[in-house]
Protein backbone atom coordinates (compact mmCIF):
# COMPACT_ATOMS: atom_id res chain seq x y z
CA UNK A 1 0.00 0.00 0.00
CA UNK A 2 2.60 2.49 0.77
CA UNK A 3 4.35 1.66 -2.18
CA UNK A 4 2.20 3.06 -4.90
CA UNK A 5 2.07 6.39 -2.56
CA UNK A 6 5.65 6.17 -2.12
CA UNK A 7 5.93 6.14 -6.26
CA UNK A 8 3.34 8.74 -6.83
CA UNK A 9 5.08 11.27 -4.11
CA UNK A 10 8.16 11.28 -6.33
CA UNK A 11 6.71 11.50 -9.57
CA UNK A 12 5.08 14.61 -8.14
CA UNK A 13 8.51 15.89 -6.78
CA UNK A 14 10.16 14.79 -10.29
CA UNK A 15 7.80 16.46 -11.93
CA UNK A 16 8.09 19.84 -10.03
CA UNK A 17 11.71 19.66 -10.06
CA UNK A 18 11.88 19.06 -13.90
CA UNK A 19 9.41 22.25 -14.41
CA UNK A 20 12.01 24.05 -11.54
CA UNK A 21 14.60 23.12 -14.26
CA UNK A 22 12.34 24.16 -17.55
CA UNK A 23 11.70 27.43 -16.76
CA UNK A 24 15.30 27.91 -15.14
CA UNK A 25 16.61 27.07 -18.66
CA UNK A 26 14.26 29.28 -20.44
CA UNK A 27 14.73 32.08 -18.50
CA UNK A 28 18.59 31.75 -18.69
CA UNK A 29 17.99 31.28 -22.46
CA UNK A 30 16.26 34.13 -23.13
CA UNK A 31 18.24 36.27 -20.91
CA UNK A 32 21.26 35.36 -22.82
CA UNK A 33 19.87 34.94 -26.24
CA UNK A 34 18.61 38.28 -25.49
CA UNK A 35 21.88 39.80 -24.18
CA UNK A 36 23.97 38.52 -27.00
CA UNK A 37 21.37 38.53 -30.64
CA UNK A 38 19.58 41.98 -29.56
CA UNK A 39 22.03 43.57 -26.96
CA UNK A 40 19.14 43.88 -24.03
CA UNK A 41 19.16 41.01 -22.03
CA UNK A 42 16.26 39.99 -20.10
CA UNK A 43 14.56 42.53 -17.54
CA UNK A 44 15.64 41.58 -14.04
CA UNK A 45 16.70 38.57 -15.49
CA UNK A 46 19.83 37.97 -12.83
CA UNK A 47 17.42 38.08 -10.32
CA UNK A 48 14.94 35.77 -11.01
CA UNK A 49 17.28 33.54 -12.20
CA UNK A 50 18.99 33.80 -8.40
CA UNK A 51 15.48 32.87 -7.09
CA UNK A 52 14.96 29.95 -9.41
CA UNK A 53 18.26 28.40 -8.52
CA UNK A 54 17.49 28.52 -4.57
CA UNK A 55 14.00 27.37 -5.23
CA UNK A 56 15.71 24.70 -7.58
CA UNK A 57 18.44 23.53 -5.16
CA UNK A 58 15.85 23.15 -2.24
CA UNK A 59 12.82 21.38 -3.90
CA UNK A 60 15.73 18.48 -5.19
CA UNK A 61 16.82 17.81 -2.14
CA UNK A 62 13.55 16.14 -0.53
CA UNK A 63 14.06 13.65 -4.10
CA UNK A 64 17.34 13.21 -3.74
CA UNK A 65 16.92 11.89 -0.18
CA UNK A 66 13.98 9.90 -0.92
CA UNK A 67 15.80 7.79 -3.35
CA UNK A 68 18.98 7.53 -1.60
CA UNK A 69 21.07 9.10 -4.60
CA UNK A 70 23.86 10.92 -2.56
CA UNK A 71 27.34 10.41 -2.54
CA UNK A 72 28.67 7.54 0.06
CA UNK A 73 32.20 7.17 -0.38
CA UNK A 74 33.64 3.52 0.41
CA UNK A 75 30.16 1.69 -0.14
CA UNK A 76 32.21 -1.31 -1.70
CA UNK A 77 33.98 -2.01 1.50
CA UNK A 78 31.38 -2.76 4.13
CA UNK A 79 28.92 -5.17 3.75
CA UNK A 80 26.20 -6.85 6.25
CA UNK A 81 25.35 -5.46 9.94
CA UNK A 82 28.17 -3.55 9.72
CA UNK A 83 27.09 -1.95 6.08
CA UNK A 84 23.70 -1.11 8.23
CA UNK A 85 24.81 0.51 11.37
CA UNK A 86 27.45 2.81 8.85
CA UNK A 87 24.24 3.64 6.92
CA UNK A 88 21.84 4.56 10.18
CA UNK A 89 25.09 6.75 11.22
CA UNK A 90 24.92 8.40 7.90
CA UNK A 91 21.57 8.97 7.56
CA UNK A 92 20.78 10.13 10.96
CA UNK A 93 23.62 12.76 11.14
CA UNK A 94 22.16 13.59 7.85
CA UNK A 95 19.20 13.87 9.03
CA UNK A 96 20.36 16.29 11.93
CA UNK A 97 22.13 18.66 9.73
CA UNK A 98 19.35 19.16 7.04
CA UNK A 99 16.98 19.47 10.04
CA UNK A 100 19.21 22.09 11.68
CA UNK A 101 19.74 24.01 8.21
CA UNK A 102 15.56 23.61 7.49
CA UNK A 103 15.20 25.03 11.19
CA UNK A 104 17.70 28.44 10.37
CA UNK A 105 16.33 28.66 7.19
CA UNK A 106 12.65 29.16 8.49
CA UNK A 107 14.02 31.49 11.70
CA UNK A 108 15.88 33.88 8.91
CA UNK A 109 12.96 33.99 6.69
CA UNK A 110 10.71 34.91 9.35
CA UNK A 111 12.95 37.63 10.25
CA UNK A 112 13.34 38.65 6.35
CA UNK A 113 9.12 38.84 6.20
CA UNK A 114 9.10 40.74 8.97
CA UNK A 115 11.59 43.73 8.05
CA UNK A 116 9.83 42.77 4.80
CA UNK A 117 12.61 42.06 2.64
CA UNK A 118 12.33 41.61 -1.15
CA UNK A 119 14.52 41.44 -4.55
CA UNK A 120 15.51 44.97 -5.68
CA UNK A 121 14.02 45.02 -9.06
CA UNK A 122 10.98 42.56 -9.21
CA UNK A 123 10.13 43.53 -5.21
CA UNK A 124 9.28 40.11 -4.92
CA UNK A 125 9.68 39.25 -0.87
CA UNK A 126 12.66 37.13 -0.03
CA UNK A 127 10.55 35.27 3.14
CA UNK A 128 7.97 32.94 0.81
CA UNK A 129 11.30 31.21 -1.27
CA UNK A 130 13.15 31.36 2.43
CA UNK A 131 9.65 29.28 3.71
CA UNK A 132 9.75 26.82 0.53
CA UNK A 133 13.34 26.32 1.54
CA UNK A 134 12.99 25.44 5.26
CA UNK A 135 10.21 23.16 4.56
CA UNK A 136 12.10 21.19 1.62
CA UNK A 137 15.14 20.39 3.79
CA UNK A 138 13.05 19.69 6.28
CA UNK A 139 10.90 17.22 4.20
CA UNK A 140 14.67 16.39 3.04
CA UNK A 141 15.21 15.57 6.72
CA UNK A 142 12.33 13.79 7.52
CA UNK A 143 12.86 11.32 4.25
CA UNK A 144 16.72 10.95 5.78
CA UNK A 145 15.56 10.19 9.33
CA UNK A 146 13.03 7.56 7.43
CA UNK A 147 16.12 5.69 5.65
CA UNK A 148 17.68 5.89 9.26
CA UNK A 149 15.16 3.64 11.01
CA UNK A 150 15.01 1.59 7.49
CA UNK A 151 18.37 0.93 7.57
CA UNK A 152 17.69 -0.72 10.91
CA UNK A 153 15.31 -3.00 10.50
CA UNK A 154 16.08 -3.98 6.98
CA UNK A 155 18.09 -6.80 6.15
CA UNK A 156 19.73 -4.67 3.32
CA UNK A 157 22.55 -2.70 3.45
CA UNK A 158 22.95 -0.73 0.32
CA UNK A 159 21.27 0.96 -2.10
CA UNK A 160 21.72 -1.25 -4.83
CA UNK A 161 20.14 -3.79 -2.69
CA UNK A 162 17.04 -2.06 -1.65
Amino acid sequence: MLLPLRSAILRALGLLVALQLFALMLTVAIDVGGRYLFSSPLPAGYEMIQVQMGALAFTTLPLLCATNEHLFLLDHLFRGWVQRIRLFIIHLLSAAGTGFLAWRIWVHAGKLGAMDESTPVLNLPYAPLGYLMSASAAIGALMLAALAVHCLVSNTGSKDER
